[in-house]
């Protein structure tokens, strides 16, 4: 069994104040709410503000995530709610898609309208939580909609409602893909974020290195490939969108995944805070200090969660919970002990949930800020950590940046071959796996779980929905909207399409028509697949009805 972290460095079975004898406190480390901010952002950690507490939903239609949103919070869901989008919605186009019909509401939320929308939200406030819709790349804009839509519909004032609706175009190299080409996604995604800079929306954007992790990547590779998005990023707001960088650093959040070897998991996330706030700092010259925060958001890691002896997944749950604690997360969601087979059972929802409470209120972990400073193990872990990452962090900029080394093949390369070790160190029994290649039960003898499951005929009912639905619109007053979006999405890509996204949105275009739409702005095929044809007349050409 090897004894090294997941990115190579050999670990010692002691170790002493020589192992940290270059580390400055002042410099390296500082107090909680100082620059570097290595120990945290706020001086009374937990005590002035709780981690978010929360329990990703998602799953057949809008009103059956609306009863699993209200069932969580009932169970303990504290801080904010996040749902997940179906692979329909992720791609942008609709249930009734002959593509779409057979995997709406599966794995996910089928959120292709403002109207499954409003009743995902029914009397669930927009306020008083954050409010977090994860997915693909693609639907950005469209999530950003919903939000602006629905706070107009009600009367909320849009600056009290915070959270996430904005990924980051990267995530289609690292499995959370959509269908869209690159140079959409990106130009989208900053008009979203470039929108709710200058509007002062409270909605931040994830950069998400989780899915690197969860692909196979190792630790130090997720921090170098996370700060080098976050320079692309930020740098393309700064530079392309005119903004200053205290505003631009106002948008981005990071999405860890965190695994079961704790100390490096809690010095992982340690060095990303001092290498974002050296790099603000540093590079980009920031003023305010807030500017140097990165919110660190956790998701215990699925990758680990094993289809076989799945109760052994509440134990690994637990660990990777106290280690996101300890490291200083501000929100918190677990994967559940059936993470390898569905989505959540109340059942693992539940334990999932009460794991984050017991952490909470009956450890400790939440009493002190970063309890494992000093300790001569975890310093070194950090510094080891960020010296590693920082090495890779070069030679992506070597390549002149995420894009750019994306485009070379590197950064995939590196994952793969990554990939490949790991499961190779699992085949050859290097890595032990408790239930996969470690104390193994024989068939038949394992547990057995239930497991909560969407039938063929639950995403026929969603698309057959949708297609009736649609003939229910004010289909003058949404085809006036559509072709604005057509003209505007003609404009360049420096051109921010949200204004015409929002009112699209609000005349009920639905998350095909408006991609679509910008699609065949853009000299593409209406439908990405090339089965079904635009239904409006674009540009005085009249188009075929989608077909059925």
């Amino acid at each position: 069994m090897k004894r090294e972290t997941d990115y190579g460095y050999e670990i010692k079975s002691v170790y002493t104040p020589e192992d940290i004898a270059g580390v400055d406190y002042g410099r390296d480390l500082g107090d909680p709410g100082v620059y570097p901010f290595t120990r945290g952002y706020y001086p009374e950690g937990y005590r002035s503000r709780m981690w978010t507490r929360r329990m990703t939903a998602g799953l057949g239609s809008s009103e059956d995530t609306n009863k699993v949103l209200k069932r969580y919070y009932r169970m303990g869901q504290r801080g904010g709610l996040c749902v997940i989008s179906d692979r329909v919605f992720s791609d942008c186009i609709d249930p009734d898609h002959p593509l779409g019909r057979k995997e709406a509401g599966v794995l996910g939320w089928p959120g292709c309208s403002f109207l499954e929308f409003e009743e995902m939200m029914d009397d669930i406030p927009l306020t008083g939580h954050s409010i977090t819709l994860l997915g693909s790349c693609a639907p950005t804009t469209l999530r950003l909609a919903y939000v602006v839509a629905l706070a107009e519909k009600r009367g909320d004032e849009i600056g009290l409602i915070h959270g996430s609706v904005m990924e980051s175009p990267f995530e289609n190299y690292f499995g959370q893909t959509d269908v869209q080409p690159f140079d959409l996604n990106l130009k989208l995604f900053l008009d979203a974020a470039e929108y709710v800079l200058r509007n002062n929306i409270r909605m931040r954007a994830c950069i998400i290195s989780q899915h690197f992790q969860e692909s196979g990547g190792n630790n130090a590779q997720a921090i170098a490939v996370e700060l080098s998005m976050l320079k692309e990023i930020i740098g393309l707001l700064v530079n392309e969108r005119g903004l200053e960088f205290d505003t631009a650093a106002k948008l981005p959040y990071e999405l860890f995944s965190i695994g079961s070897r704790f100390f490096e998991e809690v010095a992982k996330m340690r060095a990303l805070r001092r290498m974002w706030a050296r790099l603000a700092k540093e590079e980009f010259g920031a003023k305010d200090d807030k500017s140097c925060h990165l919110l660190l958001s956790v998701h215990t890691s699925g990758r680990t969660m094993t289809y076989q002896q799945p109760l052994n997944n509440i134990v690994r749950c637990a660990i990777q919970t106290l280690a996101g604690v300890i490291g200083g997360c501000s929100a918190l969601d677990n994967a559940t002990l059936d993470n390898a087979h569905a989505e959540p059972s109340a059942l693992a929802a539940r334990m999932s949930l009460n794991t984050q409470h017991i952490v909470a209120c009956e450890t400790g972990a939440a009493d002190v800020v970063d309890p494992l400073a000093g300790s001569y193990f975890v310093e070194t872990l950090t510094n080891r950590i960020e010296e590693e990452a920082y090495k890779i962090y070069g030679k992506i900029q070597e390549f002149g940046g995420m894009i750019k080394a994306l485009e070379a093949g590197y950064i995939q390369k590196m994952l793969t071959d990554e990939a490949i070790k790991k499961f190779q160190e699992i085949e050859n029994g290097e890595r032990l796996v408790v239930g996969v290649n470690h104390l193994v039960l024989p068939p038949g003898e394992d547990f057995e779980i239930p497991i909560q499951e969407v039938r063929g005929e639950d995403s026929e009912k969603i698309a057959h929905r949708m297609q009736e639905w649609k003939k229910t619109r004010n289909l003058p007053h949404l085809t006036e909207k559509i072709v604005q979006l057509y003209r505007d999405a003609r404009k360049g890509d420096r051109f921010n399409l949200m204004p015409s996204i929002i009112d699209a949105v609000k005349s009920y275009a639905t998350a095909g028509e408006v991609m679509g739409t910008i699609r065949m702005a853009r000299g593409l095929s209406y439908d990405p697949f090339h089965i079904i044809e635009c239904p409006f007349a674009l540009d005085g050409e009249a188009s075929a009805h989608a077909a059925a």
